[in-house]
């Protein structure tokens, strides 16, 4: 019998962000899908963003459990720039739905004070394209080496790749 392979830790992430990047850049323009398209990738958006923040729970918990004690100055800069991320693009999805005209009347909503929402929407959505390319820019040679690695090797790596396994509480660069 043939030993199952399992995906290395390092690989889930980098295909997860460049899926999340791939959604972002597709959903920036709703000229390309439409308004029905937009807003339901938009709620799409922001349940991968959950996965995302769920799979970086380990590091985000011991970089703020260490914050202010034993943690470099770049886990500290990408740990606030995280979480302003979060931050941001919780107010794109939060504001997206609050202005909805699709998904709200789907299920029979409408929220008053659009304009509002349609404002802090659009504001969300340009903050949030300038802190992206910063954590680019800021990951740049993970990213770099990721594809890498992943163009070299198979993408599935085997079970006792250094990668798979679990890391002792260390605090990287990148989440």
């Amino acid at each position: 019998m043939k030993k199952r392979k399992k995906l290395s830790r390092t690989t889930v992430f980098l295909l997860w962000d460049v899926l999340l990047l791939a959604g972002l850049l597709v959903n920036w323009a709703p000229g390309l899908t439409g308004l029905a398209w937009h807003e339901w990738l938009g709620l799409a958006f922001g349940a991968a963003l959950l996965v995302h923040t769920l799979l970086h729970w380990q590091w985000i918990a011991a970089v703020t459990r260490r914050f202010f004690a034993r943690v470099s100055w770049a886990s500290r800069l990408n740990y606030l720039l995280g979480a302003a991320l979060f931050v941001s693009f919780t107010l794109i999805v939060f504001s997206g739905v609050m202005e909805s005209r699709v998904v709200l009347t789907a299920f029979g909503l409408r929220f008053s004070n659009v304009e509002f929402w349609r404002g802090l929407h659009h504001a969300s959505t340009s903050l949030t394209l300038w802190l992206a390319a910063l954590h680019i820019a800021v990951h740049w040679n993970w990213i770099v080496n990721g594809c890498k690695r992943l163009l070299k090797t198979p993408a599935c790596a085997p079970m006792n790749d250094l990668n798979s396994a679990p890391a002792p509480v260390r605090v990287s660069t990148h989440e």
